[in-house]
C-alpha cells in the first residue's frame, strides 16, 4: 500500500477527480467528507465529519498520520457566500486554520486551495507576490484562509486557480457539467465577454498536486493555462466541442452584476511562471486545457 493522502472535500468535482488520479499513482487515497457520495470512488476510505469541528479534524490526522494533506474543503458558490458570510469564514479560513495546525503536528505536509479571487482583477496579470484586493466576500474569505494557514504552518503550500474545467466523477459543482446540462435541455446559455479567466482542467491539475506533495513545497504557487480566454470564447469552444452549436451560447456584455450576483473580479489573469519553471508537469495552453477536459468526458461516455 502507498503513503497515506488525506483529501478534504475529497468527495467534490476537484477533490474526486484527484483522489482518482492519486488511487492510480499508488497513494493510499482517504476522503473527509460530511456525507458518502453514492458509489463515490472506489478505493478511497471515507471518513464523515464537519470541518467545523475542530477535535474531529486533529483527531482523524492523528490516528491516519497522512503523509500529506490536501484542503479542498470551501463554500466556494461566490453568490452563497455574500448571503452565509459567517459558514464561509468557518470553512474557508477557520476550518483552513484548523486542518493546517492539524497536519503540522501530525508531520504531514499541507495543501491549501485558494483562489484568483483574491485579486482585484484591474491589473493585466497578477503574479504570486502581488498583493490582494478581492472584490467581494469570497475572495477576502480566501486572502484570510491563505493568511492563516501561513500562520498555522509556515511550510504549507498554497495553490491559486483561475477556473478549473472538466466534471465530476462523483457529486460537486462543474462548470462544464452545468453547460452540458443546458446544452442538452435545448438551452441558450448566456456567458461574460469581460470576465477574463486562466483555466486549467482537472486532470493537468491533479497532475501537478501529486508533484507539489513529492515537493513538499511551501509558499503560494499559480496553477492555470498559459494564456488566458474570455468566459464567453471559452463557454462557446466547449459548446462546439461537445457537439452543439457555438451560437446557443450568447456573450453578455459588461455592467453592473445582475440581481443577486456578486461582484466579480473581470481579469482572472493568472502568471504562472513560476509553475512552469518549477514542475515536470506541462501547464496547456487554453485551447488545450479546453479540449483535454471534453475529450475525457467523450472517452468517459464511450466506455459506458
Amino acid at each position: 500500500m502507498g503513503e497515506k493522502l488525506l483529501v478534504f472535500g475529497g468527495g467534490g468535482f476537484v477533490g474526486g477527480n484527484l483522489a482518482t488520479v492519486a488511487l492510480h499513482h499508488g497513494w493510499e487515497v482517504h476522503v473527509a467528507e460530511r456525507v458518502r457520495f453514492p458509489g463515490g470512488l472506489p478505493g478511497a476510505r471515507w471518513h464523515l465529519l464537519d470541518v467545523r469541528e475542530e477535535a474531529a479534524v486533529r483527531g482523524l490526522l492523528t490516528d491516519l498520520a497522512p503523509r500529506a494533506v490536501v484542503d479542498l474543503a470551501a463554500v466556494a458558490d461566490i453568490d452563497r457566500v455574500e448571503k452565509e458570510r459567517e459558514q464561509a469564514r468557518a470553512v474557508n479560513v477557520e476550518a483552513a486554520r484548523t486542518i493546517a495546525a492539524a497536519s503540522a503536528a501530525a508531520g504531514a505536509y499541507c495543501l491549501y486551495f485558494s483562489s484568483d479571487a483574491v485579486f482585484a482583477g484591474t491589473a493585466a496579470g497578477y503574479a504570486e507576490e502581488d498583493p490582494p484586493a478581492p472584490v467581494n466576500f469570497y475572495g477576502r474569505t480566501k486572502v484570510e484562509g491563505e493568511q492563516a494557514v501561513r500562520q498555522a504552518d509556515p511550510r504549507a503550500g498554497i495553490v491559486r486557480l483561475s477556473l478549473v474545467l472538466g466534471f465530476p466523477v462523483t457529486e460537486g459543482n462543474s462548470f462544464f457539467a452545468a453547460l452540458e446540462a443546458k446544452l442538452k435541455a435545448g438551452q441558450e446559455v448566456a456567458a461574460p465577454a469581460d470576465e477574463i479567466r486562466t483555466p486549467v482542467d482537472v486532470l493537468t491539475l491533479s497532475e501537478c498536486v501529486l508533484e507539489l506533495l513529492g515537493l513538499r513545497y511551501a509558499g503560494v504557487l499559480h496553477i492555470g493555462s498559459t494564456d488566458s480566454i474570455d468566459r464567453a470564447s471559452l463557454t462557446r469552444r466547449a459548446a462546439e466541442l461537445l457537439g452543439y452549436p457555438g451560437a446557443r451560447i450568447l456573450a453578455q456584455a459588461g455592467g453592473a452584476p445582475a440581481s443577486g450576483r456578486a461582484a466579480r473580479h473581470k481579469n482572472g489573469i493568472i502568471r504562472v511562471d513560476k509553475a512552469r519553471a518549477l514542475l515536470k508537469t506541462p501547464l496547456l495552453s487554453a485551447e488545450a486545457s479546453i479540449r483535454r477536459a471534453i475529450q475525457e468526458r467523450l472517452q468517459q461516455d464511450c466506455g459506458r
